[in-house]
């Protein structure tokens, strides 16, 4: 999911700004945004349980580390969420 543009930095905003005029001239404008938090109590009240929630540390971390190549997520912008509703 994608972060407001308001809650990020002068840099990220930037990217933003950039990423968003690319998608959008595609035809497929950015839509929908939530912080995390917000975010994280809305799948609480829908009865989800056991939010597991990545910045960009931590997606690459979890899916990006030792590349040989060197690919990483950068920026701010996009985040990964995973929600169950049993354990």
């Amino acid at each position: 999911y994608a972060l407001p543009r308001s809650s990020l930095d002068f840099r990220n905003r930037l990217a933003f700004d950039a990423l968003s005029r690319r998608v959008a001239s595609a035809g497929e404008p950015f839509r929908g945004f939530f912080l995390p938090n917000e975010l994280a109590a809305a799948l609480a009240g829908m009865g989800f349980h056991a939010v597991e929630d990545l910045d960009t540390a931590a997606i690459n971390r979890l899916y990006f580390h030792e590349r040989a190549d060197g690919l990483r997520v950068g920026g701010a912008l996009g985040r990964l969420i995973c929600a169950a509703t049993e354990s």
